[in-house]
């Protein structure tokens, strides 16, 4: 008995085939590469879009020149007020938040802390990205020092943190140090935006007594030998897709049937247990005490993790504090 293989009907099929399956180990081999590199290189992605026009409106917008200095009080002198103005841009630049310093002798009939909400929304501010922002106000109306922040300054700056740059600027304005109060607000806010925010912190709305708790995000990054191995991954089932294209082209698998490769008694063959049963060995019970979670305070009963936070009048969700001098 004689076996005859035709291959003659594989021409035009049997390439269609191969070059479908080259070409899916090439989609995946380039899908592989491009998650390592973009992985690897955080700024590729960033590259690429600005190459292709995709810009986020935080990034359209960095280069932009505004005003952040208001001395609708007169506080300052122009040179002054030229320094504080680069020094506030400067903090822009590094934070990404929006950073602005108002003086008012007027504050139409509203309190210290209405007045900052509304100049930092009507005006705009915080608008760009979830960065959000921080107003310093020195109210020559209602006499009041007062910080307003919004998004996530609200986290960075916590009601013990506000308190303490609170204490320090009064201690200016005592002296009529006005210029000095603004540089020692600036140095604070740089100093806690070093520190970050800070564990198990949380937001409180000061009229419902919601609890919000921050939750940090993780940050990615791809190390060498995690590169590599995706690199390895990504080689191996290319790999494995034209190997098992080339071994169809060749039929080896029907090779191996025609030659007896598959015996007849294997089709009967099987493997059964005879006496089965389970049967307990040993057991082992471990015991541990869960400590009941208690909040963090601060000298004074203000909470050194907590942000309170009120709804102002264009419906943004603000924190802060002030105080008078």
């Amino acid at each position: 008995m004689s076996v005859v293989i035709r291959g003659k009907g594989m021409g035009r099929e049997g390439n269609r085939e191969v070059w479908a399956w080259r070409a899916a180990a090439a989609v995946l081999l380039a899908a592989g590469l491009l998650a390592l590199i973009t992985g690897a290189f955080p700024g590729a992605g960033a590259a690429f879009a600005r190459l292709t026009g995709e810009l986020p409106v935080w990034a359209a917008v960095k280069d932009d020149v505004r005003q952040r200095v208001y001395d609708r009080a007169g506080l300052f002198s122009d040179t002054e007020e030229e320094e504080l103005e680069s020094e506030l841009s400067a903090m822009w630049e590094e934070t990404g938040m929006d950073v602005v310093l108002v003086t008012t002798e007027d504050a139409q009939g509203k309190t210290a802390e209405q007045y900052a909400d509304d100049f930092f929304d009507e005006n705009g501010f915080g608008a760009d990205g979830d960065s959000g922002g921080i107003l310093y106000l020195i109210d020559m109306d209602n006499r009041e020092l007062y910080i307003s922040t919004y998004l996530k300054a609200i986290r960075l700056l916590t009601d013990e943190r506000i308190d303490r740059m609170l204490d320090r600027g009064i201690s200016r304005l005592g002296a009529g140090d006005f210029v000095g109060c603004a540089k020692q607000l600036l140095e604070d806010t740089r100093e806690y935006y070093e520190q970050g925010i800070g564990h198990n912190q949380y937001n409180q709305d000061r009229d419902t007594g919601e609890i919000d708790y921050y939750q940090e995000k993780p940050k990615r990054s791809i190390r060498w030998y995690e590169a590599l191995l995706a690199l390895a991954v990504s080689a191996f089932c290319a790999g494995s897709v034209c190997r098992k294209v080339r071994r169809d082209y060749r039929m080896e698998k029907e090779q191996k049937m025609a030659s007896g490769y598959y015996l007849s008694y294997r089709a009967d063959a099987a493997f059964r247990f005879r006496d089965q049963r389970d049967e307990l060995k040993d057991s082992h019970v471990t015991r541990q005490m869960i400590p009941r979670t208690t909040s963090v305070r601060s000298a004074g009963g203000r909470s050194s993790v907590r942000s309170t936070t009120h709804t102002s009048g264009s419906g943004r969700v603000h924190g802060g504090g002030g105080r008078k001098f």
